[in-house]
């Protein structure tokens, strides 16, 4: 018995960080944006004009973390911040919001992953980017 699962397609990636794009430059903030497919591969990447170089491996670091135990990465900054220390002895883990599973007709397919700003932007950014494929239909 074969199961099908969605692939996220380039286009679609680029989709995604076109509407992340969009919705950073609405807020006036520069940001890294990555894409990576399911298997936590590099997909798509953006670094916007001004935003620190530091922000690159922070960017595929979140989204990654997000394909390695399928939630945000807000999770993580949660259980972190209500004391739940061994959270960093978990190798892949970061916890900081901006990481958001990216999902096609309801099964997971990704994760994008955003860095530059606070957390609040980060993570509403990511969800607008990861919100992109539905939106335009596969």
């Amino acid at each position: 018995m074969s199961q099908t699962r969605p692939v996220l397609a380039l286009a679609q990636a680029q989709s995604i960080l076109d509407a992340a794009e969009a919705g950073a430059a609405a807020k006036g903030i520069a940001l890294s944006l990555a894409v990576l497919d399911d298997g936590g591969t590099l997909l798509a990447f953006r670094r916007m004009d001004g935003v620190h170089v530091g922000t690159v491996d922070v960017a595929i670091a979140k989204a990654r973390a997000v394909i390695l135990f399928k939630r945000p990465t807000s999770a993580f900054a949660k259980g972190l911040a209500d004391g739940n220390l061994a959270l960093l002895s978990l190798p892949g883990v970061v916890p900081l919001a901006g990481g958001v599973p990216i999902s096609i007709g309801g099964a997971f397919a990704g994760a994008i992953g955003i860095s530059g700003s606070s957390p609040e932007n980060d993570e509403a950014i990511a969800e607008l980017g990861a919100a992109a494929p539905s939106e335009g239909g596969e």
